[in-house]
């Protein structure tokens, strides 16, 4: 019966790099190495997945709340944070107050 070898994810990344540098196929290093292609090609997938899955940042944003009615108001668009105010009328150009709402976040 054989023995099999477990290897920690060092040694593993050591024969990806020795298997790069030896210019052999995957194929033929694992023959040479006498390692189960299989578990060559799923321990080089599963420790990339590992690798670049911790490079993401999770990141949190902030909720604004936002209330929208047209009771009482006669053509009027109007805009409100904190105490300021914004009346626009209701046929205004939506690229208008894209603008306004970029240069406002400068």
């Amino acid at each position: 019966m054989q023995q099999y070898q477990r290897r920690e994810e060092q040694d593993w990344l050591n024969l990806f790099e020795q298997q790069k540098q030896s210019g052999l196929t995957a194929v033929e290093f694992c023959r040479q190495q006498q390692i189960n292609v299989q578990t060559y090609y799923t321990r080089r997938r599963d420790i990339r997945l590992q690798q670049t899955s911790s490079k993401f940042v999770q990141v949190k944003r902030e909720v604004t709340k936002v209330e929208s009615y047209t009771e009482g108001m006669r053509g009027e668009l109007l805009l409100q944070l904190g105490n300021a105010q914004l009346n626009l009328p209701t046929n205004i150009s939506p690229h208008w107050i894209a603008t306004v709402m970029k240069a406002l976040a400068e």
